[in-house]
């Protein structure tokens, strides 16, 4: 048996359709349930040089999260560390970033006004600010970007290239994604 997910995949095509490639970059990525582990995961496979992910030490996916980042560690050389939520710390990582995520379910509807980023002092122009969430359409934490000049998009793109990869993993056919996307608009 072989099972797939398409969380990483779909989210790195959404990102190059911003404009973003993550080989040799730092990735910031905050949370680390389902969705955060196969976006790091991707993200080293795909050349990142460094990835930074914050979640919390009491979390069910904690000692996951280490397992899975010290077997990317060894089969990429990829630079991972684990952080718990400091706003110190995620501030330094952040600041030399480039690219933040945001994987977790902290801004979605109905709680649109929630954002793990405390205001527009974490963000520089050169960073890409991305949201899994694709309700609202913009989070808070992609508008707060936008307000600080980041390039930011939020999740609908990510799920148009997850349902993507998986019709292609279920027909070995490449989906009409403009024709979805017109009609999902």
């Amino acid at each position: 048996m072989t099972g797939y997910t398409t969380d990483g995949a779909g989210f790195f095509l959404s990102c190059q359709e911003a404009g973003f490639f993550v080989k040799g970059k730092k990735v910031v990525i905050l949370g680390s349930g389902g969705a955060g582990t196969a976006i790091f995961v991707q993200a080293a496979l795909d050349g990142a040089e460094e990835i930074a992910i914050f979640t919390r030490s009491t979390s069910a996916f904690a000692e996951r999260t280490r397992q899975v980042a010290g077997k990317l560690r060894e089969q990429t050389g990829c630079k991972i560390a684990i952080y718990d939520y400091q706003d110190d710390v995620l501030r330094r990582e952040i600041r030399d970033s480039q690219l933040l995520v945001n994987s977790t379910n902290i801004g979605m509807a109905p709680n649109e006004q929630e954002c793990l980023i405390p205001d527009l002092s974490y963000f520089h122009p050169d960073l890409t600010v991305a949201d899994i969430i694709y309700n609202p359409l913009k989070t808070r934490l992609v508008k707060m970007a936008e307000e600080a000049g980041c390039r930011a998009f939020g999740g609908r793109d990510m799920l148009l290239y997850q349902g993507a990869e998986a019709f292609r993993l279920w027909t070995g056919k490449e989906m009409p994604v403009e024709r979805i996307r017109e009609v999902c608009r």
